[in-house]
């Protein structure tokens, strides 16, 4: 599949002329809606393991046909099983910047495309949890899951001092880049923060985990279902403080005009959410401690 990510130091002429001959002799790398991926059999996933509580792959080099284990990899599952019994997962392991990459190999918040890997049909859909916000509604659309806020974990020896935002200002944080968190936090570096911005590391979402542990940060943002799965999982000295931002919207995104591929998806999110029951709802239950009903009535506690 001729639809690699190129590296930033090259020219963006050569990215565009390989990225164009890789499509004229790569049928299949082209983007497809519903119908293609029914014909064609294949539904194609593209996971970030940005956290366990996310996906976990078994191979961590792995970049295609990858296996994973996790919530995100058992929802995807659950989903493509739903939208047909013809249809294949295939699994390919990106990372989560890659998702907003434009033809240069570069996130440009600004500016309005369809990100890479999904134009060239790498990838079908991005399953890992995407906040719904204004600069990706510039490049995807979005089947909504599960709304969410924003929680800022602390080092349990901190939680005393941390128990407002206004309390963050000056401190520093550890957050993924390009992700909903550095986002807000960029936002409010300009505004409430102004006078005493936060510092802010760009780590991996589990280096940043850890460097909360460790003291190297004082606190990092995490969405509440990340939040549920760490209490369960992770290590006891991360504790949750306070939510902070408004209540989002999170799900899987896909090219705007795949409109049959996301309607068929958030049909089926809507479905079983609304299902004790269900697939998804039994994975919610098992992975974070709370169905997607339970999650719902949580966020609308603690607006």
């Amino acid at each position: 599949m001729k639809c690699g990510i190129f590296r930033p130091a090259m020219r963006w002429a050569i990215v565009a002329f390989v990225g164009f001959m890789g499509l004229i002799h790569d049928p299949a790398s082209f983007a497809r809606d519903l119908d293609e991926i029914r014909k064609s059999g294949d539904l194609r996933i593209c996971i970030v393991p940005l956290t366990p509580a996310y996906a976990v792959a078994q191979d961590p080099a792995c970049r295609e046909n990858c296996a994973f284990s996790g919530p995100v990899y058992r929802e995807a599952a659950a989903v493509a099983a739903s939208l047909g019994k013809g249809i294949r997962a295939v699994y390919h392991r990106i990372d989560w910047d890659e998702q907003f990459f434009n033809p240069s190999g570069q996130t440009d918040r600004d500016a309005v495309y369809t990100p890479r890997l999904l134009n060239c049909g790498k990838c079908d859909v991005y399953p890992s949890h995407l906040t719904k916000n204004g600069w990706r509604l510039k490049k995807l659309d979005f089947a909504v899951l599960f709304s969410s806020r924003m929680m800022v974990v602390v080092n349990r020896s901190k939680f005393g001092d941390m128990k407002t935002p206004a309390s963050l200002a000056g401190k520093i944080a550890a957050v993924e880049k390009n992700t909903s968190y550095h986002t807000w936090l960029s936002e409010q570096n300009e505004r409430a923060f102004s006078n005493a911005p936060v510092k802010v590391h760009l780590l991996s979402m589990d280096d940043s985990l850890a460097a909360v542990e460790t003291g190297k940060a004082d606190f990092t943002l995490v969405d509440v279902d990340i939040a549920l799965w760490n209490t369960a999982h992770r290590s006891k000295d991360l504790v949750v403080a306070f939510p902070v931002g408004p209540v989002d919207e999170i799900g899987w995104a896909f090219r705007k005009v795949d409109r049959h591929l996301k309607d068929a998806v958030q049909t089926i999110f809507k479905r079983q959410s609304l299902d004790e029951l269900s697939e998804l709802n039994r994975i919610w239950k098992e992975e974070f401690g709370v169905t997607l009903i339970q999650m719902k009535a949580l966020i609308h506690a603690t607006k």
